[in-house]
């Protein structure tokens, strides 16, 4: 089942499909509202992006900027894209297993922008 958000804009079609794996072990806080990822070239429609990417946001419901060295947080689940845009739910506050998370690996940049933050725990 194609997963857009969860503010607005969700629409489904198909089969649903569950799978479960833990990325996070705990979510102390959310940032109010998430944030709006507009289709692009880098971010076709139906293009997954992954629990735990690194994001940022200027304001609360505003426009999303991933895999950037200055990230606000994480996203907190998969989200698929839609047909004009998706939603991001961000936490900024949380544990996470590092080895899980399916993107690119999160650079020192990255993990010093959310130090205090985000505990990153290797399983490995």
């Amino acid at each position: 089942m194609a997963n857009y958000g969860h503010s607005f804009g969700n629409t489904s079609a198909g089969p649903v499909e569950v799978e479960r794996v833990v990325l996070w072990l705990d979510v102390y806080e959310r940032y109010p509202s998430g944030a709006v990822l507009k289709k692009s070239d880098s971010y076709p429609e139906g293009k997954v992006i992954p629990a735990g990417t690194p994001i940022s946001v200027s304001k609360p419901g505003g426009e999303a900027t991933l895999n950037g060295s200055a990230p606000i947080g994480l996203t907190l689940d998969d989200v698929t894209m839609g047909a004009d845009f998706c939603t991001l739910t961000i936490v900024t506050r949380g544990r996470i297993l590092e080895d899980r998370y399916s993107g690119t690996a999160y650079t020192t940049a990255q993990k010093t922008a959310l130090k205090g933050a985000i505990t990153f725990i290797k399983e490995s």
